[in-house]
C-alpha cells in the first residue's frame, strides 16, 4: 500500500514542474542549431530563435554573453534553483550521476527563496518541481541524497516516494554530526537523515566506501596498496589461540587440491596475489594486493562527520558561515555512488558554502578522477562582517559600494525579504560570492589549475515560475 501524501496547492506544484519538464526539449536548446555546448554568443548574434527573449530560464556569463555549458564542464550557477535547473534541462538532461542537495530547513529565517513560506504546504510546494526536474536531470542509474532534520522528514520522505516511486527508495543514511547539547531540554538531537531515492533502482549499484581494517596500507612499488594476508585460510570457524590460520603457498595442494592451486598461480601471474615469507618455515603467505583508489567495502548507514567549521579554518574562510556541511560527509556520498565512475557529474542546487564542490575535488584526490560539479546558488546577502572582509580581501581591499542583485548589479532601494532594504546590504557579500571564493581557495589545496564556470539565470518569465504567487516575499530558511 502506497500512502499519496495530499496538500494545498500539491496540484499546482506537480503541474509546474511536468510543464517545465515538458517544454524544455531533450538536447540543444531549441533554435541553437549547431551552436556546441561550451560556447557563448556574444553581443551582436543573433539570439536562439525560439529560446532566448521567449520567456524561458537560459544560462549567460557574467559579461551578459549566452553560455552553453558543456555537461562535463565545473559550474557555479548563480540565480533562483527551479529556472536554473531548468535551464539545465538543456545541457545535462540523464547527465548527472549524483544530486546531493541540503535543502531550506524550513526555519523560516532571513535567507529567502522567493516563492514559499515556511509551513509544511509550502515547503512541499517549493520542493516538489525542484525534485521533479533533479530527476529528470540524472542518468538511469542516478542517485539523489536529499539531507535534512527531522522537521521536514517524514515529508519529505513522503514526497519522495511519490515523485521517484517507492520502489525507487534506497532508504535513509543517518548523519551523527554532533556529540554535545548538554542543554538541550529533552534529548541531544545529535543527527540529521539522508532520504536517498534511484531513477531506476534496478540500475543502481552498491554504495561503496574505503576499504579499512583488518587491511593495511602499503606502498610498493611506489604505489599505495591495500595488503590483506590472510585471503586464502586453512578452514572456516574459530581458530585457537596461537594456531595459524592462513593456508601456505606450500600448502595449497594437500588442502585445497590442483584446481586452487591453478586459480592462485593465475591471479599471481596477474598481479592480483603476491606471495610473502610467513612464519619460521620457510613458507609463504599469499597476499592480495588492491590499489588503494580501488579497494572497497559496503558503505555503512551511520555515518560520523562532525561539523564543517574545520574544513573551513584552513581555507581562510572560518566563521563566515554558520552550519557548513562537512566535506568529509559530502565526499563519503558521492564517492560511495562514484567509486569507480571517476567522470561522473555531481548537482548540488542549494550549494550554499559550495561544501559539495570541495567534496568532489577531495574524492578526484583518492583515485585522480575527474568528476565534475554543478552548482546553483542565489545570490543572498551574508550579513557576516567576516565575510565582507574575505570578499574585501578578494578583490584587493576594494570594499563594495551596491547592494548585489540577481545579476550581481546594484540593486538600489530594493526590499528584502526580511524588511532590510537591498541598500542596507550594500556593505555585505553575496553567498554565491562566498562560494566561489571557497571553490577558489579550495580548488588550490585540492585540485591546482582546477577551472569552473560561473553563470547567471536569465529568467524571463520569472512570475511564471512561482508556485504559490501570493507568497513571493516570504522567507525560507536556508542552509549554508
Amino acid at each position: 500500500m502506497t500512502t499519496v501524501l495530499e496538500w494545498t496547492g500539491k496540484a499546482a506544484a506537480f503541474a509546474l514542474g511536468r510543464r517545465l519538464i515538458a517544454d524544455a526539449e531533450p538536447g540543444p536548446c531549441p533554435g541553437q542549431g549547431e551552436q556546441e555546448p561550451g560556447s557563448r554568443l556574444v553581443d551582436g548574434d543573433p539570439a536562439p530563435k525560439g529560446h532566448l527573449g521567449d520567456g524561458r530560464p537560459h544560462l549567460r556569463d557574467v559579461d551578459g554573453t549566452t553560455h552553453v555549458p558543456d555537461p562535463h564542464e565545473n559550474l557555479l550557477v548563480v540565480g533562483d534553483n527551479l529556472p536554473a535547473l531548468t535551464a539545465l534541462l538543456a545541457t545535462h538532461r540523464r547527465q548527472v550521476k549524483v544530486v546531493y542537495i541540503d535543502p531550506p530547513y524550513n526555519t523560516g529565517n532571513a535567507h529567502t527563496y522567493k516563492d514559499h513560506g515556511h509551513d509544511h504546504a509550502s515547503w512541499l510546494s517549493f520542493m516538489t518541481p525542484r525534485l521533479l526536474l533533479a530527476r529528470e536531470l540524472m542518468r538511469e542509474d542516478g542517485v539523489l541524497f536529499l539531507h535534512l532534520d527531522d522537521k521536514e522528514s517524514a515529508w519529505a520522505q513522503l514526497l519522495g516516494h511519490e515523485i521517484f516511486g517507492e520502489d525507487n527508495s534506497l532508504g535513509t543514511l543517518i548523519h551523527q554530526r554532533a556529540k554535545g547539547g548538554g542543554n538541550a531540554r529533552s534529548f541531544v538531537r545529535g543527527h540529521d537523515y539522508v532520504h536517498v531515492w534511484a531513477r531506476d533502482a534496478s540500475r543502481v549499484g552498491p554504495f561503496l566506501t574505503e576499504k579499512k581494517s583488518p587491511a593495511k596500507l602499503e606502498v610498493i612499488d611506489g604505489r599505495r596498496m591495500l595488503v590483506e594476508t590472510d585471503v586464502l585460510r586453512a578452514g572456516f570457524g574459530r581458530y585457537a589461540r596461537g594456531s595459524e590460520r592462513r593456508l601456505m603457498y606450500e600448502d595449497i595442494v594437500a588442502v585445497k587440491g590442483e584446481g586452487k592451486l591453478a586459480e592462485v598461480d593465475a591471479k599471481l601471474a596477474s598481479g592480483e596475489y603476491i606471495l610473502r615469507p610467513w612464519g619460521s618455515e620457510d613458507k609463504h603467505a599469499v597476499v592480495r594486493v588492491t590499489p588503494a583508489e580501488k579497494a572497497s567495502s559496503k558503505l555503512y548507514s551511520i555515518i560520523k562527520a562532525l561539523g564543517g567549521q574545520n574544513d573551513l579554518e584552513p581555507l581562510g574562510l572560518a566563521g563566515v558561515f554558520s552550519y557548513p556541511k562537512p566535506v568529509e560527509l559530502v565526499k563519503a556520498l558521492v564517492a560511495s555512488q562514484t567509486f569507480f565512475d571517476p567522470d561522473a557529474i555531481v548537482l548540488d542546487f542549494f550549494a550554499g558554502s559550495g561544501t559539495t564542490a570541495q567534496a568532489v575535488m577531495a574524492a578526484n584526490d583518492r583515485d585522480q578522477g575527474s568528476r565534475s560539479f554543478v552548482l546553483v546558488q542565489t545570490p543572498e546577502p551574508l550579513r557576516s562582517k567576516t565575510a565582507r572582509a574575505v570578499v574585501t580581501a578578494a578583490d584587493g581591499g576594494v570594499e563594495r559600494t551596491g547592494a548585489a542583485g540577481a545579476n550581481g548589479q546594484a540593486a538600489e532601494g530594493a526590499v528584502g525579504t526580511d524588511g532590510a532594504t537591498a541598500a542596507g546590504d550594500a556593505e555585505f557579500p553575496t553567498i554565491s560570492e562566498l562560494t566561489a571564493e571557497r571553490i577558489r581557495r579550495a580548488a588550490d589545496v585540492h585540485s591546482p589549475g582546477l577551472i569552473f564556470t560561473q553563470l547567471e539565470v536569465v529568467d524571463g518569465g520569472s512570475e511564471t515560475l512561482r508556485t504559490n504567487n501570493r507568497t513571493p516575499q516570504t522567507a525560507l530558511g536556508s542552509k549554508p
